[in-house]
Parts: C-alpha cells; structure tokens; sequence
C-alpha cells in the first residue's frame, strides 16, 4: 500500500524518457479538456467542475494511486446518477454521497477486494456505460435542434418518447445551427483523428463567438456561451455551510444507497484499468488496492472542492502507455494545466459555445459505440454476452440502481462458478474436459472438414478454446487435459473467447505453455484476438527475446488454421 509518490525509481531513466512523458500528458491533456467540459454539462454541474475533478484527481492519483499510468476523468457510468443527485439534492447530496463513496472505495482498498474485482466480468459495467451513451445521444440531440423537454434523470425510454413528439416543433433556425455545429466535428473526426479534432473544432467554435460578437454572422446564428448559462460551481466554503446543518436520516440513507453503487463501477473501473495497464506494460508493481484507496480519496477531494465524481479511463491511460511514458510526470502536466484554467476560467468561458459541447458530445457518442463493437456481444454462448444484456436491457426497463445491482451480482455469481470449476479440473481433468474456462473445441472436426482439410491433418491439431480472463493453473489445467488423449498434438490452437485482457498470471501461463509445447517438438497458434487483447499480446510479444514466446499470434480463426494446413502438408 505503498504511496506511488514512494516508488517513482525507474531504472536508466533519460532525456528521451522525459520528453515522452512531457508529450504525453500535453496530448493527453488536449484529448481530455474539451471532453471533460462536455460530460460536466451532460451531469447538469458547471464545465468548470469538470475542469476542477480532473485537476484534483491528477494530483492525489499522482501522490497516491497504484498505477503511474492512470489517467482520471468524469466517470462516465456514473453521470446519469450525477445528474440525477444534483437535481434532486443540490450540492449537498453530491458531498454527502462522495463522502460514503469514499469510505467504501478505502475500504476496498484496505481489505484487498481487488482481488476478487480484477476477476470480475466487467460486461456489466460495459453495458451501463452504453446505456449511458445513448442517453447522452437522445439528450444531446434536443438542445442541437431546439427541442428543451428532456431529462437526463429520466428513463432513456421515456426520453426517446419526448424527443419523438417535440420534433415536429424543430424550427429551420434549429436545423441550420445544428448543421453548423455537428458537420465539422464529424468531418474532423473522420479526417483528423491525429490532430485531436474535438480541440481544432472547439478552436473554431470560440473564433465563431469572437466573429459573432463583431457582429459579422447573419442573424440567423444565436450563439450562447458556456459562460452565460454556467451553474454556479460549489467550492470549499461549502463544507463549512454544510457542517452547521443535520442531514436527515432519510437524506443520508438515500445519499448511502447512491454511494454503493457509485463505489462498485468507480472500483471495477478502476481494477479493470490497472490490469489493463500491468498487462501492456509488465510492470508487476502496480498496485490495484493502492489504485482503490487513491480514488476513494480522489473522489472525496474532487467534490469537497467543487468537482464531479471520478475514476480512471482505459482510453486515456492506454494512450499514456503508447506515448512510453515511464513516471507520474504526464499526471502532473496534467493537473498543472487544469489548474491553469481553472484559475482563467471566466474568461476562457465567455467564448465557448454551448453547441460546441453538444457537438462534442455526439461526436464521442458515436466514436465510443462504434469501438465497443457490441456486435461482440451476439455470441450467446459467452457468460460475459448474457451478464452485458442482462444490465442493459435492466437499465432501460427498470432504472440506472437496480441494474447495477443485479448486473454486478450476476458477475459475482459467474466469477464464483468459474473458479469452482477451475479448482476442481486441475485434480479431475482426466474425467471431463469441460473445465469451465478452458475447454477443447466440440465441433472441431466439422468445422475443419468444411474448409476441406484432410483428415489425417485434422488429427495433428487440437484446438482449446480460453472463456473470460481467468488463468489460474491454465497451463498446467491444459497439459493435463491433453495427457489424458494420451499424446501432445504437433499443433496447439488456443483460440481466446470473448476474453477482455490478459492479466500477469496470464501471459506467465502462456508463456510456460508454449515452451513446454516446443520442448515435445509441438508449435502453439494463439487466435481470436483483436482490439485492445491483440494490442497488448503483440507488444508484450516484442518486449521477448524469442519474438514467439506466447505462440504464433494469427487474430482470425481461419486464417491460423490455413497457415497451419500450409506447415503440416509440406
């Protein structure tokens, strides 16, 4: 539990190093700015409190998280329970809920709950985020075309509902403005994509308000700033108002249930992210419980003064690696330029157009649905298929709360048969097969014979299938698998199925797998990978000094087993 602050050694650190992180957290910083402003506006809080979370978050994350890599920023599970606290409450429910939030998230850190979160499917988190982007997209799209009669504390039903009965009072003002406002950023977004284009597109919509205030736009442009209708923020003088008056219990019991489950997606978030980082980078020292106690605090810090609820982002992080950074230097660049604005923000505001952030939000709406890819989540024969549908199609019918809880019980459920059946495949792997996890493909035979492959090929491969992310005792769970066929195939397929990402015990089990499978004269095909898993395999695989170290790495299926008809027939 060590302060990452204690541990910022990094062997044979350079000149090249420092400019990699000094990079890194000015693109990372111009990538999260015009996003954060958004996802403040969509939670009904000032942009300036998204500007205020992302400041305080990188300075304790920087003191105190587990991970030199992570980057925080507005929870994106959570804003539709933002919104929801702040219009229901005020202030005070958002401080009182961060201070529950807290507790539980120190707690967690403090009991090692990571352990069993790492583990957990986080498809039920996926599928709140989603349903969370298209709440953002039904909202955004009334205030681009005019249409004001939607909620965000509404179901995503019935917003869809209001939206289709106040489009036919759309004006043609409406229309125009809104085609001013979302071609560019698509464009830029489409042609743009290295040159951060929601910061060129919020560039261009402040030069509009500079043009507009000249008085040199037709009329028919009515531009409001962020300025003129922000929310008064709330700063640190609100705890001392806060501490003369007594919370009623019924208050502090609405304002504990919203802190749960705040707690539980901040803390998978940010499991989740600290494995995906370790699994990238190596680096065995990150810390996951460290990372928890590091956002209980982020979180209460971040609204005691002012700010939003906030957790670690994949994205981000993913990109702070890719920069090889090596230390908390780009958290600290960060922060320091966060605080800038803060510190001018009421004259930065005055030239921000509140269509600028409609437009942004739409664009990242569509950009992250795209790149969850949910057509992943058609193969029901996955747990991980049946727990992402279970919450979504909860939180649509039933509400934001009894979703979560369902969903992550789900998850709990699943992890817990899946570690039953793994426990008891490595003593009796010689009776059934089906370990739960790890599993020989059934319809092998039929499936190969459909590529017309011949038989006697066909009986040299032997194709394992790997379901979700557990990989306790996996190698030696498949070599006991294949011992009892009574031979060792002179072709291993490991074919992973819907696996999120690959944990250190993970890659260590592959790689003993493969140099036992090159010892008895075997090679090993890893297939099925894509995105982010085919992203970490292939770096991880550079860092070795033998570049096959994890197997012969062929994403498509189809492919993999071409190759190997090719290297058998010869």
């Amino acid at each position: 539990m060590c302060p990452l602050a204690l541990n910022l050694y990094v062997d044979r650190y350079s000149f090249k190093f420092f400019l990699n992180d000094v990079f890194s957290g000015i693109k990372a910083f111009l990538s999260l700015f015009p996003l954060i402003l958004a996802l403040a506006f969509f939670c009904g809080a000032s942009p300036l409190q998204g500007i205020i979370s992302c400041a305080i978050a990188s300075l304790v994350g920087g003191l105190f998280g587990g991970s030199k890599y992570q980057i925080a920023s507005i929870a994106l599970p959570t804003c539709v329970l933002m919104f929801e606290i702040l219009s229901k409450y005020q202030y005070k429910g958002l401080f009182y809920t961060a201070i529950f939030a807290a507790i539980i998230l120190i707690l967690f850190g403090l009991l090692r709950v990571s352990e069993v979160l790492k583990h957990i499917s986080s498809s039920f988190v996926a599928a709140l985020s989603v349903y969370v982007l298209f709440s953002i997209l039904v909202n955004q799209v009334q205030y681009i075309l005019g249409v004001d009669s939607i909620q965000s504390s509404q179901g995503l039903l019935e917003n869809v509902q209001l939206l289709a009965g106040g489009i036919e009072n759309t004006s043609m003002v409406g229309i125009l403005t809104a085609a001013a406002f979302t071609v560019p950023i698509l464009v830029l977004q489409k042609f743009a994509r290295g040159f951060y284009p929601s910061v060129i597109y919020l560039l261009l919509g402040c030069a509009a308000v500079y043009v507009n205030n000249l008085g040199t736009l037709p009329w028919t442009f009515d531009i409001k700033t962020v300025g003129g209708e922000m929310i008064a923020t709330q700063a640190l003088d609100n705890i001392t108002t806060l501490s003369r008056t007594i919370p009623s219990q019924v208050f502090l019991a609405n304002a504990m249930n919203y802190a749960f489950i705040i707690a539980i997606l901040i803390a998978c978030e940010a499991c989740f992210c600290t494995n995906v980082s370790a699994s990238i980078t190596g680096d065995k020292r990150l810390q996951t419980n460290a990372e928890l106690v590091s956002t209980g605090i982020s979180n209460f810090a971040s609204v005691a003064c002012g700010g939003l609820f906030v957790s670690p982002n994949v994205n981000f992080s993913l990109k702070n690696i890719r920069e090889r950074s090596r230390t908390v230097i780009p958290i600290a660049i960060i922060a320091g330029f966060f605080i800038g604005f803060w510190y001018y923000s009421e004259t930065i505001f005055r030239f921000i157009p509140l269509n600028c952030i409609s437009g942004i939000l739409l664009a990242y709406v569509l950009s992250e649905l795209w790149t969850k890819k949910l057509t992943q989540y058609l193969n029901f024969k996955a747990n991980d298929t049946y727990i992402f549908w279970l919450t979504f199609l909860l939180a649509l019918y039933f509400g934001f709360i009894p979703a979560t809880i369902v969903g992550f019980t789900a998850s709990c459920v699943f992890f817990s048969k899946r570690m039953v059946r793994i426990k008891d495949a490595t003593v009796h792997t010689t009776k059934n097969h089906d370990t739960g996890a790890v599993e020989f493909m059934s319809n092998k035979n039929g499936f190969m014979n459909s590529l017309g492959i011949p038989r006697h090929i066909i009986d040299k491969i032997e194709v394992i299938q790997i379901s979700n992310v557990l990989f306790l005792n996996i190698a030696k769970v498949i070599e006991e698998a294949l011992s009892a066929q009574g031979k060792f195939p002179s072709v291993l397929v490991v074919y992973f199925n819907n696996v999120p990402y690959l944990d250190g015990e993970a890659f260590d089990a592959l790689r003993q797998l493969v140099k036992n499978a090159t010892a008895k004269k075997a090679i090993v095909m890893v297939s099925g990978t894509n995105g982010m898993l085919l992203d970490i395999l292939q770096q991880r695989a550079s860092k070795e000094k033998n570049s096959n170290a994890f197997g012969y790495i062929i994403p498509n299926f189809s492919e993999a087993i071409n190759q190997i008809v090719k290297r058998l027939g010869k």
